[in-house]
């Protein structure tokens, strides 16, 4: 992802290129997830038989100008909100029904980003080609709790290369699609950077055999879906 304004961030910016920030590269990677005490869903809201939204944004789709993102990052993406809706539309355990996907792209109004949840999936990108781990970026405690939960089911499902701070650059704390989320009144919103795709070993992971899959089944997992 490029760490560029984002249409509508002015002065907040969004993860946009790392290469724009050679010192992003330079910020620790921790072997394991954290832990938050934070609950995902109040008891009312698990006994609450309702329908609930899941809204996924793809990174960057489909920009053909301006903060386009890491290369390869959009198809990457793209594949994972693919594999979202796959995920949601097989049968499972009860509960899963009562869950709907609402896929938007980079560019999206106000409404689109309300629902129950809300992810914006990235990927990370660096001149420096032996930055690596995944991260996350959130505004509030819901949004902290989320991402939390979705860093340890990332994690339990084969993602190896590691985690950097939450919130680890000013872009990725203010970043313009959890800005909407919670203006929408979707407070568990968070934005997942998956992994470096300038890295060699971070790309296979996330690119070969089961790496889309991981990142959506983490996320499933984290909703308790």
């Amino acid at each position: 992802m490029t760490h560029e304004n984002e249409p509508n961030a002015e002065a907040e910016g969004g993860p946009e290129n790392d290469r724009s920030l050679p010192d992003a590269a330079d910020a620790p990677v921790h072997p394991t997830a954290e832990e938050s005490d934070a609950p995902l869903w109040s008891q009312d809201e698990e006994k609450r038989p309702t329908v609930r939204i899941l809204v996924v944004q793809m990174g960057h789709c489909f920009r053909t100008s301006g903060a386009t993102g890491t290369p390869g990052e959009q198809k990457f993406v793209k594949a994972v909100a693919d594999a979202c809706a796959e995920e949601l539309g097989m049968s499972g355990p009860p509960g899963r029904e009562l869950w709907h996907l609402r896929v938007i792209k980079a560019d999206e109004p106000l409404e689109q980003y309300a629902g129950d949840a809300f992810v914006a999936f990235h990927c990370d990108g660096s001149t420096n080609q032996s930055a690596h781990g995944a991260s996350v970026g959130y505004r509030n405690a819901p949004g902290q709790s989320l991402a939390q939960a979705w860093k340890r089911a990332y994690e339990l499902h084969g993602w190896s290369r590691g985690f950097r701070d939450d919130n680890y650059t000013d872009n990725l704390k203010k970043y313009y699609g959890t800005r909407m989320a919670v203006e929408a009144g979707n407070q568990r919103a968070f934005i997942a950077e998956c992994g470096f795709l300038t890295n060699r070993d971070d790309k296979d992971l996330l690119t070969g055999p089961g790496g889309v899959k991981r990142v959506v089944r983490a996320l499933l997992d984290a909703l308790g879906i």
